[in-house]
């Protein structure tokens, strides 16, 4: 039962971590507006050359693109989750949630799902 909690509980970050862009506490840097821009652009380039592929390899190029972004998605929530369990660490560390043995039975468990 407290494996299928602590499951919950990734999904949740997981969410509140793709869902809730309208948020104040959103992080969105420059960076990220000017590669957002820049995908954007190359995928209008992608698009028209993938118009003149023929079938069938049109869809291994579609396929590994799928994947990539497959990746990167999990990827993201990789380092997302890492955030997080960095962060309660550190706030564990410095005495601000309690207990520790608790917290690290949490993050052994968010590990592991």
């Amino acid at each position: 039962m407290e494996q299928l909690v602590w499951c919950k509980v990734k999904q949740f970050l997981e969410i509140l971590r793709c869902e809730d862009i309208d948020r104040e506490s959103r992080v969105d840097t420059q960076e990220f507006q000017m590669a957002k821009q820049k995908l954007h652009d190359k995928d209008i380039v992608y698009q028209q050359s993938m118009a003149k592929i023929p079938g069938e390899e049109r869809e291994k190029i579609k396929d590994y693109v799928e994947t990539l972004k497959e990746y990167s998605f999990e990827e993201c929530q990789q380092s997302y989750m890492q955030g997080m369990i960095d962060c309660m660490l550190t706030l564990s560390g410095a005495g601000i949630l309690k207990p520790r043995k608790e917290l690290e039975k949490m993050v052994q468990l968010l590990v592991q799902s």
